[in-house]
């Protein structure tokens, strides 16, 4: 028998490399929208009892029991100049921040959105007041702050990243 040797395929479709993309969790505080890398998040929870630390800034609204663990709460509302954390029917973003995980309160959850780099550019002149604010977005037509959850953080307990 003969063998009959095929013709070489041709590729189905050619690769279209894609721009790079990072993945924002974007989300509501006050009349604002922001947005995080996905990475920084841990987990969404729906808002609990805090109990409130005398001698706390209001940027900290204190503490609550999640599964046995004690999580610091801090006020997103406060920390970004918008009006307070709506504790009924918001909820608590949390972050790793080192070895430990701090909880962010915020009023609503929007979208998980993938933007490409040309979406982003440096923090409008009033917003750099705030180092938590590293940039902003465009997302679906609308101009979103970018928050750095870390600076935030950092900014609000003081200290340098644990670990």
């Amino acid at each position: 028998m003969t063998e009959v040797a095929a013709p070489p395929q041709e590729p189905l479709a050619e690769e279209i490399a894609e721009a790079p993309k990072r993945r924002l969790l974007v989300f509501q505080v006050g009349d604002s929208a922001f947005a995080a890398a996905m990475n920084t998040v841990r987990e969404i929870v729906p808002a609990q009892t805090v109990t409130r630390l005398p001698g706390a800034p209001a940027t900290v609204s204190g503490l609550i029991n999640l599964r046995g663990t004690i999580v610091t709460v801090l006020d997103a509302g406060v920390c970004l100049g918008e009006s307070p954390w709506r504790k009924k029917g918001g909820l608590v973003l949390l972050a790793g921040y080192g070895e430990t995980v701090i909880g962010i309160g915020i009023d609503d959850v929007r979208d998980i959105h993938d933007a490409a780099e040309e979406q982003f550019s440096d923090a409008p002149v009033g917003a750099r007041a705030n180092a938590a604010i590293c940039g902003v977005v465009e997302i679906e037509d609308e101009r979103v702050l970018l928050l750095d959850v870390q600076t935030m953080v950092r900014e609000v307990l003081g200290q340098e990243e644990a670990g």
